[in-house]
C-alpha cells in the first residue's frame, strides 16, 4: 500500500515591493492585492490595514490616474482625472516594526483565509443537512440566492476573525431556531477556538531578511586628493611661479635675445600671360559678385570686358567680351583739333566752309 504525499499550496494573497527607506531608522513598502475579484481584494486590505494599526504602522491609500484622460472626456463623457486605488496600500514607519510587519502580514492573511474557508464549509453542511430541510430556511431559497448567502457570509466571517487579532474570541452555542447566515459570530468563534491565529509570530531571521532586501538611500561622497600629495604640489607651484615683476624679467633674459616676431608680409604679385592680362584685374580693385545688388551702380565699378546682363535667373549672368579696339588717328593726316584741345588760333574759312559743307549733307 502506497501513501500519497501531501503537499501544501501557498498563495500570496500581497504583494510585497522591495522596502525603501529614504533616512535612517524610517521604512517605506508598498501593498498590493491582486486577486482577480474586487470584494475579496477590499477584504485583505481591511485584514492589511487592522494589521497595521496593531504593530503602529502608518499607512494611506494611493491615487490612480486615470489612462488616456482628457479635458474633452472629462466634460463630455463624465470620466474622472483619477480616483483612489482600493488594490493598493503604502506603509511607513519605525524600520523594526515595518520589517514584522511586512514578515507577519503574509502569514496572517493565510491563516485568515484558510479559517474563513472553514467557515464557509461549515455553512455548505448546514445547508445539505436534514435539519435545515425541516426547519423550512430554505424553502424559500434557490441556487443562485445560496450563492450570494453563502458570500456574505464567508465575508461576515472573515470581518470578525480581523477583529478577534485584538480582542480573541468567545465561545457560544448556535441556535438551531435561526438560519445559519445570521450567526456568522458565532462559527467565526467555533473556527478560531478550533485554531487560532497569532498575529505576533514573527522570527527575528525574518524581520533580518527584509530589513537586508531593503534599499536604502546613500549620500554622494566626494572624492578628496591625499593630503601628502597635495602639499608637494602646492610646493612645486610655488618655487615655479615667480613673486615680482622684476624676478620675471630676470628670469625672461636680455632684450635682445628675445625672439622678434617676424615682419607682415607685403601683396604678392603674380605675372599672367598676355592673353590673359586683360582679364586681370587689379588686388585693391573692386570685388565682382555673381549678381547686381544695385540696379544704379556705376559703370566704373566694373572692370573692362565684364558686363552683367540680367538673364532667366534671379541673379544674372556674366558675359565676358572683348573691348572694342580704340580709334588711333593714321600717320599722314595731322591732328585736329578735337584730338589735340581747344583751339585759340584763327580758323581759315576754307576749312569752316568745308566743314558747313559737310554737315549740310
Amino acid at each position: 500500500m502506497t501513501e500519497k504525499a501531501t503537499t501544501r499550496v501557498t498563495r500570496a494573497y500581497v504583494e510585497v515591493s522591495a522596502p525603501y527607506a529614504p533616512v535612517r531608522g524610517r521604512l517605506d513598502a508598498e501593498l498590493a492585492f491582486r486577486v482577480c475579484e474586487k470584494r475579496r481584494a477590499a477584504e485583505h486590505r481591511h485584514t492589511a490595514i487592522e494589521l497595521a494599526d496593531l504593530y503602529g504602522v502608518e499607512y494611506r491609500t494611493p491615487w490612480r490616474l486615470t489612462p488616456n484622460w482628457t479635458v474633452y472626456r472629462e466634460m463630455t463623457e463624465g470620466t474622472r482625472f483619477g480616483r483612489l486605488d482600493e488594490r493598493r496600500l503604502m506603509v511607513w514607519g519605525p524600520e523594526r516594526a515595518v520589517a514584522r510587519y511586512l514578515a507577519a502580514l503574509p502569514r496572517v492573511l493565510e491563516r485568515l483565509e484558510a479559517a474563513a474557508t472553514r467557515a464557509a464549509r461549515a455553512f455548505g453542511q448546514w445547508r445539505r443537512s436534514l435539519m435545515a430541510q425541516l426547519s423550512g430556511y430554505l424553502d424559500y431559497e434557490d441556487a443562485s440566492t445560496l450563492r450570494v448567502r453563502a458570500r456574505q457570509f464567508r465575508t461576515e466571517v472573515l470581518g470578525h476573525l480581523v477583529g478577534y487579532l485584538r480582542t480573541g474570541a468567545e465561545t457560544g452555542g448556535r441556535d438551531a431556531a435561526r438560519p445559519l447566515w445570521e450567526q456568522a459570530a458565532t462559527v467565526a468563534a467555533e473556527v478560531w477556538a478550533a485554531c487560532p491565529i497569532d498575529p505576533w509570530e514573527v522570527t527575528e531571521e525574518e524581520v533580518q531578511a527584509v530589513l537586508s532586501g531593503a534599499a536604502r538611500y546613500t549620500e554622494p561622497s566626494v572624492i578628496e586628493a591625499d593630503a601628502v600629495d597635495s602639499v608637494s604640489v602646492a610646493d612645486d607651484d610655488e618655487e615655479e611661479m615667480p613673486v615680482t615683476v622684476a624676478v620675471l624679467l630676470t628670469l625672461a633674459g636680455a632684450e635682445q635675445d628675445a625672439p622678434r616676431e617676424p615682419a607682415a608680409a607685403g601683396p604678392v604679385r603674380c605675372e599672367l600671360p598676355p592673353s590673359c592680362a586683360e582679364f586681370a584685374r587689379p588686388a585693391n580693385g573692386p570685388q565682382i559678385t555673381a549678381g547686381p545688388t544695385s540696379l544704379r551702380r556705376s559703370a566704373r565699378t566694373r572692370p573692362a570686358g565684364l558686363r552683367i546682363v540680367p538673364g532667366g535667373t534671379g541673379c544674372g549672368s556674366i558675359i565676358i567680351r572683348h573691348a572694342p579696339p580704340r580709334r588711333r588717328s593714321l600717320p599722314h593726316r595731322p591732328p585736329t583739333a578735337r584730338t589735340t584741345g581747344p583751339h585759340t588760333g584763327p580758323v581759315s574759312v576754307r576749312a569752316s566752309q568745308t566743314r558747313r559743307k559737310a554737315r549740310t549733307r
